[in-house]
């Protein structure tokens, strides 16, 4: 059996990629986690129900308003809505 130059190739990503992957985990080694009766949470939940409680009080709100009519895509406003509240609970409490 011949090995083909893009076997070659494809066995050097594969090496590479299996070399970088505990680099790239390096950084994950201690993450901000807190005790809640006795079970360790990590602290990305409290920022997503947050984020999630965030977007319902918007959602809300934006209900009440003329805002509704002009929304297009409720989906996709409210899910990116939520993303976006969530990192910025994120960068404004754990960073």
């Amino acid at each position: 059996m011949e090995v083909t130059q893009h076997d070659r190739r494809r066995l050097t990503r594969i090496r590479a990629l299996s070399l970088a992957g505990p680099l790239l985990l390096a950084g994950c080694s201690h993450a901000p986690e807190y005790s809640v009766f006795g079970s360790f949470f990590p602290a990305w939940i409290f920022c997503s129900v947050g984020g999630l409680a965030l977007t319902a009080g918007a959602r809300a709100l934006i209900a009440r308003t003329t805002a509704a009519e002009y929304v297009g895509s409720s989906a996709v406003l409210y899910l990116s809505m939520a993303i976006f509240l969530t990192c910025i609970l994120w960068l404004l409490f754990y960073s």
